[in-house]
């Protein structure tokens, strides 16, 4: 299997995954998380289309590591959150978990690979998928900040004279 092809038939995967949580979430905030998330899942897609489209050959990797792989990918979204989202922030905490998991294992993939031309094309994805968490996490932190920075209105508007 290819690898450009096996990142794509993940991000299908993750599409799928992040839009049945929004189906399943009656909380709009959460749901609205989950729908972004499947979007960005969409973009990346698309990214690793035009790469596809614009590699002069195709990169091999060994389809039994890729075999063994889809099993890991299943696992990894078949231990979803059956109802432990319960807020804004449990959505993009289990979000940055399945983003580190997804970022680590094409890295681990990458290292493994002995083929130059696949080995490069893997830490490619690995770096776009590094994007989506950075993100991710960028918004979880920017909501999370209320919780960590608790300031009282009483004294956040004083200034020296």
């Amino acid at each position: 299997m290819y690898v450009i092809n096996f990142a794509m038939e993940m991000e299908k995967v993750g599409k799928a995954y992040f839009e049945k949580l929004a189906d399943e979430t009656s909380l709009t905030g959460v749901k609205n998380i989950f729908k972004m998330l499947a979007t960005e899942q969409q973009k990346l897609y698309d990214i690793f289309k035009a790469i596809e489209s614009n590699a002069n050959t195709p990169l091999l990797v060994d389809s039994k590591a890729l075999e063994r792989a889809m099993d890991i990918f299943a696992q990894l979204f078949d231990e979803a959150s059956k109802g432990i989202l319960r807020s804004d922030l449990d959505a993009y905490e289990h979000a940055m978990k399945i983003e580190a998991d997804i970022v680590k294992f094409f890295e681990n993939m990458a290292q493994l690979e002995t083929n130059q031309d696949a080995k490069t094309l893997l830490r490619e994805i690995s770096d776009e998928e590094k994007k989506v968490y950075n993100s991710i996490e960028n918004i979880h932190d920017f909501v999370a900040a209320p919780k960590w920075n608790l300031e009282s209105t009483e004294f956040s508007n004083l200034k020296e004279f």
